[in-house]
């Protein structure tokens, strides 16, 4: 099967060669050839059994016949790659998208709130998002994230999260005629504002960003690091948050593993909860990690908190944990991951439209997780939790952890 697909591959490549020769004659744009990679590349590609080549093949004939722009070409393969519901496909810029939003968004739960603003709309810091353009706020998710590689229902949210460019409101047909984005706002006490925004270069404005007047210590959305330790000994619970599976340098795994069974140890404490909520995966750096103190965790409540933000490796740790400690409870909301993952990212330059095209390099089919499995009930859908639970804003700026609260309340 692996030499087929590598002479796949080559049969693939020798035809991009000689496309690119033929191109000098028929002065083709480049990245017309940048959409061959991209098929090729799905072709031997882990997701190979669901790909299919029609819109593709549809989008290079309007190339052929001159009806495509480079951006029209960018925003048409995101969008057809977004169909395929699989986070690890995506194209990503080679430099970010500077013309944005003069906002930036947080979701909690189920509202999203402004974050960050520049100086002119600092009064709106807080607000409640309500619409956009003329859209209520699920409906015109649905249409920015028509461009994204989202898995489940729950983690399309979460794109508005980053600073999107403002061409994804304009292919969205979310602007107005004068190319201007409208969206309405409710205070705190209630009060509604329609802002009309123009595009704005983010690189030469600063945002001004709110954080509670009573910062909770162990909220992990303010730590910087990619793993810590959050001794809690006044509630008898130990809280780790894992915000990103990649090793630290100056804090290598095993001294980690080691630093929390110690804390563990020590008698101050009932509860260990790993928080991954903010984790959007990278590299599995905790095998064996969980069979190795199996005796010492089952010790203990143990609690996993998730949601629309974790993906990928956040999902394969959960998984560990879980067949290791079968007591393990999992709070918070639905997985952004389902429960299907393909792994071991490979990226493809694409020149003509001067970005990368991520997509899961694994040639053997990867079997969904066992015990993630049996916590699910569709295909395209995440790990659900055992205790549903939704940050909350009115609790964020009390400086008090929703999430947090809901574990301790349980054990205890």
């Amino acid at each position: 099967m692996k030499k087929r697909l590598i002479l796949i591959s080559f049969v693939l490549l020798i035809s991009n060669f000689v496309f690119c020769n033929n191109s000098k004659k028929s002065n083709l744009p480049a990245f017309y050839f940048d959409v061959l990679k991209v098929k090729a590349d799905l072709t031997c590609s882990s997701m190979r059994s669901i790909y299919n080549p029609a819109d593709f093949d549809q989008l290079e004939k309007d190339i052929l016949a001159r009806k495509v722009s480079s951006t029209d070409c960018y925003y048409r393969l995101r969008k057809i790659l977004g169909n395929y519901h699989v986070a690890h496909v995506y194209l990503q810029p080679l430099k970010p998208d500077p013309i944005a939003l003069p906002l930036t968004f947080y979701n909690f739960g189920k509202e999203i709130h402004v974050c960050g603003v520049t100086k002119q709309y600092e009064k709106y810091l807080g607000w409640k998002l309500i619409k956009i353009s003329e859209f209520e706020i699920d409906e015109a998710v649905d249409k920015i994230t028509d461009f994204y590689s989202y898995e489940t229902v729950i983690s399309k949210r979460y794109h508005l999260e980053k600073k999107i460019p403002f061409n994804d409101f304009k292919y969205a047909g979310l602007l107005d005629k004068k190319g201007r984005l409208h969206v309405t706002l409710e205070s705190p006490e209630e009060k509604t504002e329609e802002l009309v925004l123009k595009a704005i270069d983010t690189r030469k404005n600063k945002f001004i960003t709110f954080v509670s007047g009573n910062e909770n210590e162990y909220r992990s959305i303010f730590e910087t690091k990619n793993y810590s330790v959050k001794p809690c000994p006044e509630k008898r619970t130990l809280y780790v948050p894992y915000l990103a599976c990649i090793a630290r340098e100056d804090y290598q795994p095993d001294i980690w593993f080691s630093d929390i069974i110690k804390e563990l140890n020590s008698g101050l404490y009932d509860t260990l909860v790993f928080d991954l909520r903010y984790n959007h995966g990278g590299q599995q750096i905790t095998w064996g990690f969980p069979e190795k103190y199996k005796d010492e965790l089952n010790k203990y409540n143990i609690a996993l908190i998730a949601g629309g933000r974790t993906f990928s490796a956040a999902t394969v740790f959960m998984e560990s944990i879980l067949k290791v400690c079968p007591n393990t409870k999992i709070f918070g909301e639905e997985t952004g991951q389902a429960i299907f993952n393909y792994t071991g990212l490979a990226f493809e330059e694409l020149k003509g439209l001067n970005c990368k095209f991520a997509f899961p390099k694994v040639l053997d089919e990867y079997t969904p997780l066992t015990e993630l499995k049996k916590r699910t009930d569709s295909y395209y859908r995440g790990i659900m939790p055992d205790v549903e639970v939704y940050e909350n804003f009115e609790d964020f700026m009390k400086g008090e952890d929703t999430i947090y609260n809901a574990v301790y309340e349980y054990f205890n």
